[in-house]
């Protein structure tokens, strides 16, 4: 969002979203385009006005400690803000006591990387209609591991595209969840999205995408288990 729009959008707001508008405007231009992205999705979908208000005034609070690079404005709107919230600079300020910090950020990151890395991701009533089901037979083909979908709380499941092909599910999928059915969905996601010892390193998504079903389904039953020098 340009700064001439937001200025337009100042008569229009509300107080609480014109105090937000003012910070925005205020703090340094490589962060003003991540948090217009988050006044935009104020509007779109009617997000917490709270919460926001807590965004905004963390992220102008550290811009004053962070030296923002120019470059920065080159990535996404979510790349940004983790980039100036994981600087030393920022951490100092926001948790100078938990070494743990830079990690949890960067952990969130590397989910969102995996969640994203073939394309946006669908939800429970787009799965539906690639599958032609209703939306409980979709509940259900995830509740009993025929599906992979990530939780989003109170707004639902995330399923990763990457799990369909040409309308239908990925042939041998379901055959390799059963064998990752003790394990959460983010660590299922990591299984597919990595590299595999028992794949000769190669990720086991890209072989069951290729027809090795039988190879990557002995691959998931040895997850997590060691192998013999």
């Amino acid at each position: 969002m340009k700064t001439e729009t937001l200025v337009k959008k100042v008569h229009q707001a509300t107080p609480a979203a014109q105090k937000l508008i003012a910070q925005i405007l205020d703090a340094p231009l490589p962060l003003q385009h991540s948090l217009s992205a988050a006044l935009l999705e104020i509007e779109k979908k009617k997000a917490s006005i709270e919460f926001w208000q807590a965004v905004v005034d963390v992220a102008v609070e550290v811009s004053k400690e962070v030296a923002i690079p120019p470059d920065l404005s080159q990535k996404d709107p979510f790349a940004r803000i983790v980039a100036v919230l994981t600087a030393k600079e920022a951490l100092d300020k926001l948790a100078p006591s938990d070494p743990l910090a830079t990690a949890r950020l960067k952990g969130v990151t590397v989910k969102r990387d995996l969640l994203y890395r073939d394309g946006q991701p669908l939800t429970s009533e787009e799965v539906a209609s690639l599958l032609h089901l209703t939306r409980q037979a979709v509940d259900k083909r995830r509740r009993n591991d025929r599906l992979l979908a990530v939780s989003l709380g109170r707004r639902g499941y995330l399923y990763p595209v990457w799990q369909f092909h040409e309308g239908k599910v990925l042939p041998g999928l379901e055959r390799v969840l059963a064998e990752l059915r003790s394990y959460d969905p983010w660590t299922q996601l990591i299984f597919f999205q990595t590299g595999d010892m028992r794949l000769d390193g190669d990720i086991p998504l890209e072989r069951l995408q290729s027809g090795e079903i039988d190879r990557v389904v002995w691959a998931a039953s040895c997850y997590g288990q060691q192998i013999a020098a």
